[in-house]
């Protein structure tokens, strides 16, 4: 007599699975597409160190979250607050786990939430950027990750998270990702203090292409990052599609149209007005009907609307927005799930709001958002303050004016035309230092090619001075602009090459 022994196979559904890998793909192009974003908005001497802020997170906290992240916040829980060790370094293979993967691998399931915990301290560095040293950064986004992201992606999505069982509904990162990432970038901000060219009347973008090519980039990611959080290629998950697309969509529309009415369309805020549309409703995405998701992004981006006209009386140095853009972004989204939620759109993990009978669903989220900014807030100060006593966080005068592309990484992005271009350059800001305040009232700069052959024509290329739509500006407040004019309309002639001359009219 023969005995067998019958091996059953994990109910996996290939369609599942292969979504879920596809939105992980989908969500880890949003770093690099936050990177542009962020990149095309701070100084040009800082563009490579905000590429890299954002870059090295994909190193440092995906290592972190293989070795004891994803065990953290979805392992063998030991009470309704805190994981474990129990899932360290994976060792669990190709587990079959029917809470969070029921239908594909858990494997699958911890690479998409470990893109979550990619971004999330991505997002922090936006108002950071220019003033903290390098190597503090790093050791900064290792241990916020730890004690700060993990526990509460416990709280809210895991097995016994208490938030979870208390009733906060959550369905892609409101609270996790925005709300925690916001506040962090805030506490950072105050801890850190202002730039030392801080100037809360003045842009810093530079590069706006770069902007609206990260920002096109995060919308098309974002499709993973909502979609996917249905854990499966199901209906649900087409309606938290439409409801990410439409958000934007309305976020878009509202941030132009007031523009327009206000004088003016400007490019940036025409990219960060979908931004603020896609942070309003992660949290809301999976639960809300396609017309309350207009409306949370239509109200979403008005509200950080006027709270960026009030920035400049914060007094609060956020180089890029965070706190607003997506702490603010994210308790609106939070606050409005609980309005707007309906059970129906979601009968297994949703709930009526108070606009379908519920009013308590609002009290849940306030508890929810509550919990986000406190937890975030005490976590960022604790890390930060004996950081910055044990090693210093803040970057020293000399470099921060130099910026950090030079002073950190002693590397730079632009590229001259020829080294006559950057003697030219050099010799008008020598000029400048010395002749401080003396702008002229329409100056303009150009290249003059003048041909050693009289026959031919010479010709000219204007280039663009950036500081002249802020002369008045800078004037008011005694600030050395970035470039000026040569005084008294003389040439400033390169003396390796006298042909290439450049004149003020």
């Amino acid at each position: 007599m023969t005995s067998t022994t019958v091996v059953i196979s994990p109910p996996y559904d290939t369609g599942d699975n292969a979504w879920m890998m596809t939105s992980t793909a989908l969500v880890l192009l949003m770093t690099p597409a936050l990177a542009f974003f962020y990149g095309g908005l701070v100084e040009h001497k800082n563009v490579l160190n905000q590429l890299f802020l954002s870059f090295i997170c994909m190193g440092i906290v995906f290592v972190q979250w293989v070795l004891f992240g994803f065990s953290f916040a979805f392992g063998p829980a030991v009470s309704p607050g805190f994981g474990s060790f129990g899932w360290s370094v994976l060792r669990f293979g190709e587990l079959y786990n029917p809470n969070y993967s029921p239908t594909y691998p858990l494997l699958t399931y911890c690479a998409y939430q470990g893109t979550f915990a990619v971004i999330t301290p991505a997002l922090i560095s936006g108002a950071i950027v220019g003033r903290m040293k390098i190597i503090p950064y790093m050791i900064f986004i290792f241990i916020w990750s730890t004690v700060c992201y993990d526990p509460m992606a416990h709280w809210v999505w895991g097995d016994n998270g208490w938030l979870k069982h208390l009733g906060t509904l959550d369905f892609a990162g409101g609270t996790v990702v925005h709300i925690l990432s916001g506040v962090s970038g805030l506490v950072a901000s105050m801890v850190l203090g202002k730039r030392h060219d801080y100037d809360a009347h003045s842009t810093t973008a530079h590069n706006l292409p770069f902007t609206i090519l990260g920002t096109c980039l995060l919308w098309v990611g974002w499709s993973g990052f909502n979609a996917g959080s249905a854990n499966s290629a199901s209906g649900l998950a087409s309606l938290a599609l439409i409801n990410t697309h439409v958000a934007a969509a309305a976020g878009l529309m509202t941030w132009v149209v007031i523009d327009a009415i206000r004088g003016h369309i400007s490019i940036s805020g025409a990219c960060v007005g979908p931004i603020v549309g896609l942070v309003a409703i992660t949290p809301a995405c999976g639960f809300v009907q396609p017309g309350w998701a207009i409306l949370i992004g239509i109200i979403g981006t008005g509200i950080v609307y006027g709270l960026l006209l009030l920035k400049r009386h914060m007094h609060i140095d956020d180089t890029l927005d965070v706190a607003i853009v997506h702490g603010c972004g994210g308790i609106a989204g939070a606050f409005m799930t609980g309005l707007f939620a309906q059970k129906k759109m979601n009968p297994s993990g949703g709930a009526d709001g108070a606009f379908y009978g519920n009013p308590v669903q609002m009290w849940y989220q306030i508890a929810g958002i509550l919990t986000a900014i406190g937890f975030a807030a005490a976590c960022t100060a604790l890390i930060l303050l004996p950081l910055n006593l044990i090693m210093g966080i803040r970057l020293a005068k000399e470099d921060e004016m130099i910026g950090l592309d030079a002073a950190a990484h002693g590397e730079g992005w632009e590229v001259a035309a020829s080294r006559a271009v950057g003697d030219m350059v050099k010799q008008v800001l020598a000029e400048v230092n010395e002749n401080k305040g003396q702008l002229a009232e329409n100056g303009t700069f150009e290249l003059r090619y003048v041909p050693a052959n009289k026959d031919r024509h010479s010709f000219s290329v204007p280039l663009p001075t950036r500081y002249e739509h802020e002369r008045n500006e800078v004037t008011e407040n005694n600030r050395e602009p970035m470039f000026g004019v040569p005084k008294n309309n003389e040439n400033v002639v390169n003396k390796d090459n006298p042909n290439m001359v450049a004149t003020r009219h």
